[in-house]
C-alpha cells in the first residue's frame, strides 16, 4: 500500500472515530438527563413521604434495590427524628453501599438516640470502610455526646484517619467534612493540618478549614486566617474573619 493510501486510510479511520466519539458523547448526556429526571422524580416521592410522616413508607425503602431509593430514605428519616427509626437506620450501618451507610449515620447522630451509639463505633471502627462512613460516624458519636461517645473519639488513630483524609484525599466533599469533624473533635493536633487546608484548591474545604479553626481557637492559627482574608473566595473570607473574632474573644 502506498504512503499516500495509508495517510488517506488513516484519516477515514480518525473521522470515524470522532464520529463514534461524538455519537457516545451525546448517549452519555441522554442517560445523564434520564438519571438526573429519575432522580428527581425520587426526591419529590420521598419529600412527600416525609411530609406526611410515613415512617414505614421511609422504612421500606431502606429495603430498595437501588442505593439512591435507600440513601434518600436514610436522609429523611433522619430529619423526621422519630425515634422508632433508629432499629432501622442502625441496620442500614451494615448496607453494602457506603454512601447509604454515611447517610444512616448521619440521619443516627440528628436523632441522638444513645441506642446508636455501639454501632456507630463499630462504623468508626471498620478500617475497610470508605473514611466518609468514618467521618459521617464520628460526627454521630460527637452529636449524642454520652460518655461512651465520647471516650471512643478520644482514640488517637480517629484523629488521625481525619487528619489524613483531610490532607490526602482527592475528594473535596471528604476533605471538606474531615475539616469539619476535626473542628468539633480534633483539638490541638488538628491545628496544623486544618492551617494547611486554608490553601486547599477546593474553595469549600478552606471556609470548612476557616471555620474549624475558629471553632478550635488556637493562637497559631492568627497569622494564617489573617492572611486568608485575601481569598479569592467571599465565604472563605467571611468565615476567616468569624474565627479570628472567636479567638479574640478567647483571649
Amino acid at each position: 500500500m502506498s504512503l499516500e493510501k495509508i495517510v488517506k486510510e488513516a484519516k477515514k479511520r480518525v473521522k470515524e472515530t470522532e464520529k463514534l466519539m461524538k455519537k457516545m458523547e451525546k448517549l452519555r448526556k441522554k442517560r445523564m438527563k434520564e438519571m438526573e429526571k429519575q432522580m428527581e422524580k425520587l426526591m419529590i416521592e420521598i419529600e412527600k413521604l416525609k411530609k406526611r410522616g410515613d415512617i414505614e413508607g421511609l422504612i421500606e425503602m431502606l429495603k430498595d434495590n437501588d442505593e439512591f431509593v435507600r440513601w434518600g430514605a436514610a436522609k429523611a428519616l433522619g430529619e423526621i427524628g422519630d425515634s422508632r427509626v433508629v432499629e432501622p437506620l442502625i441496620e442500614a450501618l451494615k448496607d453494602d453501599d457506603e454512601l447509604v451507610r454515611s447517610s444512616a449515620a448521619e440521619a443516627l447522630g440528628k436523632i441522638g438516640d444513645s441506642r446508636a451509639v455501639e454501632p456507630l463505633i463499630e462504623a468508626l471502627d471498620d478500617a475497610d470502610a470508605d473514611v466518609i462512613v468514618q467521618i459521617k460516624a464520628a460526627e454521630a458519636l460527637h452529636k449524642i455526646g454520652n460518655e461512651r461517645a465520647n471516650e471512643a473519639l478520644k482514640h488517637e488513630w480517629v484523629i488521625g484517619r481525619l487528619i489524613r483524609a483531610l490532607r490526602e484525599d482527592s475528594r473535596w466533599l471528604v476533605r471538606s467534612n474531615a475539616a469539619e469533624v476535626l473542628g468539633k473533635i480534633g483539638g490541638e493536633r488538628a491545628v496544623e493540618p486544618l492551617i494547611r487546608a486554608l490553601e486547599d484548591s477546593d474553595e469549600d474545604v478552606r471556609r470548612k478549614a476557616a471555620e474549624a479553626l475558629g471553632e478550635i481557637g488556637d493562637e497559631r492559627a492568627v497569622k494564617p486566617l489573617t492572611g486568608a482574608l485575601k481569598d479569592s473566595n467571599e465565604s472563605v473570607r467571611e468565615k476567616a474573619a468569624e474565627a479570628l473574632e472567636k479567638i479574640a474573644k478567647r483571649d
